[in-house]
């Protein structure tokens, strides 16, 4: 093999930015559509966004990503299991059988502590039997799961009726041992009953911690370190880049006031900036500014984005936003004379696009024509206002953002763009009507402005990485913040049975304040790391300790209440032990992928299994793992219905199946195999819940939710595949940012001679 020339560069060191690798990511289309969606019904419904509404969406996407992940897993590993969904009720029929009382319509009348394991063997039977009989005959999983999904129905409908004479079992609270099974899978978090008036304080100094953290992280990972870099002079640094914001930020949240308010957010912007430049400095080799004409691309795409944001604001302005009415500027007969020829149009040009007498794109054209009438009937001028302020705004920002990465390292497109959504901050303020517009929407876009500000200062200032980030050097740290953790998990959950709390109760809860200790102990660690040693890999510390700070921000938002929202509200808000099983499934899942053996042995099997078998994997176990995964899960979501309900009809989960698949595509998951993420599936679930939820509380007519879905479902194969194709490009190809390779050597005269023959 020829070695590597001076000139080029292996792949597997080539830096590439935090950014981009997020960008090539299975999950990252799954990501942008739940951003796109939560911000869709926040704008059209009071509801969405309060915690009741938040508790709502999770209850519907626990149980849904449950089952998700797995199913996903499965199909990384190139199989389906039709079965997936009846499982769910078969083993919840089965436990409430298993724990009736012997008489003549009664059922076994064991206690549950023996049938609720009993109907996880039963589970990891038929999971065992799915996969040997697809590994054992060679039969697509789709016939053979199909025919355990029709077993499984009949069976829960026989029995059923066969033990109790209906379509419904029940009873399941009159069994011995139920408190202690309910106190696991019918657990609730009531939020009314947990109150903590630091509450406001703990949240604002997480999410500011959480910023200040993955911002720090992001140019740890994309900026080359000063070579005479001192341990102090970046202390100071960071001392020095921290003072102002922090001290506007305090005042800000202890005084009132539009003059106030306006000082100490200034005081945050210009100390947030200047903090930025003092830290880069101190911290970063200095940028190499080199002279470059930008090319006729960027400037095309520099006047588009600039004109999408001016018609955006034009448009915002000139639009009424208290007109209800429909558009109506194709309305009547001739709407209808453009819609049918619309549809004509489509069928045509679909007709000769496939005999190949135009492009195949062609018969967009006609869909576009016939939507143009569809649009005037069924939208208002509100709607039609809003959708199109949004829409040309973000793209206006979206092509201001790309220009800004070609011109390196330029401070003034970056900048821009940071002022650009400043002002549509101010516009959509001065426009809107509702305080969550005028409030919240124009605090978060200036927060984004200023974040896109500091990103720019940066750029300007320091010089980007050309080799790829290690892995953190963290092993000390992180073995003494999981004894530490450990440790105090054991303490503050013994501490919770001694009161009288439930078991799950006190484990969870011990788990949690154990887990902060761990992370406390960890970021200590980073800091520490970050100051006063040489880890080119702290940035990825920095990452995590910033996600488990927003983490941890947003879970006391959501579990805790103040005194006076207590006193103000008489809704009670709960959140059912499903979410905490959706995020550990979620979280297990995410790590047996990337961090196991058999997760790797998941991607071979799913991606060529004879070529996976001839280098040792072991296929067929592989397989049965993974089909006896899903019905485990299956079990456990069976256990969260039973013992929420006390009752089962026979046709619960039925159909179910499908749905998971979905889910599981819209999570970036491919349908053929060996490409995917966990995540992505908990994100696709997540994104089920927010619409199916969302399209209720926005008071929009329900009849069209399975539309909204399946429309989701195609876009979201569409990106997803664009972003596997993107990723495969980023991988075969190193882009080199600074001067051309040097030409190869001529070969020498003799290796010439003889054809270089070696």
């Amino acid at each position: 093999m020829a070695a590597t020339t001076a000139g080029e560069v292996d792949e597997r060191l080539a830096h590439r930015g935090p950014i981009q690798q997020l960008l090539t990511r299975p999950e990252i289309g799954a990501l942008l559509g739940l951003a796109g969606v939560w911000l869709l019904f926040w704008l059209t419904s009071e509801a969405f966004g309060t915690v009741g509404g938040t508790a709502n969406y999770l209850d519907v996407a626990a149980l849904l990503g449950i089952m998700a992940v797995p199913v996903a897993l499965l199909m990384i590993g190139g199989e389906f299991d039709l079965s997936s969904g009846s499982m769910t009720g078969a083993t919840a029929v089965f436990v409430i059988l298993m724990s009736r009382e012997v008489g003549e319509l009664g059922g076994a009348g064991f206690s549950l502590h023996l049938a609720v394991p009993l109907s996880l063997c039963f589970a990891l039977a038929i999971g065992w039997f799915n996969g040997t009989l697809v590994e054992r005959t060679s039969l697509p999983s789709f016939i053979v799961t199909l025919g355990t999904f029709f077993i499984l129905i009949g069976a829960k409908l026989g029995f059923g009726k066969l033990f109790t004479n209906k379509v419904i079992v029940e009873g399941l609270d009159d069994a011995r041992g139920y408190v202690f099974w309910d106190d696991i899978f019918g657990a609730e978090w009531i939020r009314n009953s947990h109150v903590w008036d630091g509450r406001d304080w703990a949240w604002a100094g997480l999410l500011v911690a959480a910023g200040v953290t993955l911002l720090i992280g992001l140019f740890e990972m994309s900026y080359a370190r000063r070579v005479d870099s001192h341990p102090w002079h970046a202390a100071r640094g960071l001392v020095g880049a921290l003072v102002a914001p922090l001290f506007g930020f305090v005042m800000l949240l202890r005084t009132d006031g539009t003059a106030a308010n306006w000082t100490w957010g200034g005081v945050i912007a210009v100390g947030t900036l200047s903090g930025v430049a003092v830290w880069c400095k101190a911290r970063y080799e200095p940028a190499q500014h080199t002279r470059r004409r930008p090319d006729a691309r960027a400037v095309r795409m520099l006047v588009i984005g600039i004109v999408a944001i001016v018609a955006a604001v034009v448009l915002v302005l000139v639009m009424s936003a208290e007109n209800s009415g429909q558009l109506g500027f194709l309305g009547g007969g001739l709407g209808r004379a453009v819609f049918g020829f619309g549809i004509a149009a489509t069928g045509v040009l679909a007709v000769l696009a496939a005999t190949g007498r135009v492009r195949t794109s062609a018969p967009v054209i006609g869909v576009v024509v016939a939507l143009l009438p569809t649009i005037s009937y069924m939208m208002t001028i509100q709607g039609a206002r809003a959708v199109l302020f949004a829409g040309l705004a973000g793209t206006g920002v979206l092509i201001l953002t790309m220009v800004g990465t070609r011109t390196q390292p330029s401070m003034w497109i970056p900048m821009a763009v940071a002022v650009a959504v400043a002002v549509l901050a101010f516009v959509a303020q001065s426009e809107a009507e509702s305080r969550k517009l005028r409030v919240e929407l124009f605090s978060t876009l200036l927060l984004v402005a200023l974040a896109l500000a500091a990103l720019a200062v940066a750029r300007s200032l320091a010089q980007r990485r050309t080799s790829a980030v290690p892995a953190p050097e963290s092993g000390a740290w992180t073995r003494i913040g999981a004894a530490a953790g450990g440790a105090a998990t054991a303490v503050f959950g013994i501490i919770e049975l001694v009161d009288g709390d439930g078991f799950l109760y006190a484990l969870t809860t011990g788990a949690a304040k154990g887990a902060v200790v761990a992370m406390g102990i960890y970021a200590v660690g980073t800091l520490y790391r970050m100051l006063f040693t040489a880890d080119e890999g702290v940035g990825r510390g920095l990452m995590y300790v910033g996600l488990a700070a927003g983490g941890l921000a947003l879970a006391s938002k959501l579990l805790f209440i103040t005194a006076a929202e207590a006193e103000a509200t008489q809704a009670v808000t709960r959140f059912r032990v499903s979410v905490l099983f959706y995020l550990l499934f979620a979280a297990a899942g995410a790590w047996m992928l990337a961090r196991t053996r058999f997760g790797s042995w998941t991607f071979a099997v799913g991606g060529n299994k004879e070529a996976a078998r001839s280098i040792g994997v072991p296929a067929a176990r592989t397989k049965t793992t993974l089909f006896m995964l899903v019905s485990v899960c299956a079990w456990v979501a069976g256990m969260l219905i039973a013992f929420r309900l006390n009752s089962v009809q026979a046709n619960v989960g039925d159909g179910l199946e499908f749905r998971y698949i979905i889910v599981a595509v819209v999570g970036g998951n491919l349908l053929t195999g060996g490409y995917g993420s966990a995540i992505g599936a908990a994100i696709g679930a997540l994104i089920w819940g927010m619409i199916s939820q969302g399209i209720g509380f926005a008071h929009w007519n329900t009849d069209w939710r399975f539309l909204v879905l399946g429309g989701l479902l195609v876009v979201a194969v569409i990106v997803n595949n664009y972003v596997r194709q993107r990723a495969e490009r980023s991988q075969s190809h190193v882009v080199d940012e600074g001067e051309p390779p040097p030409e190869p050597p001529p070969p020498e005269p003799e290796a010439a001679m003889t054809g270089g023959q070696s």
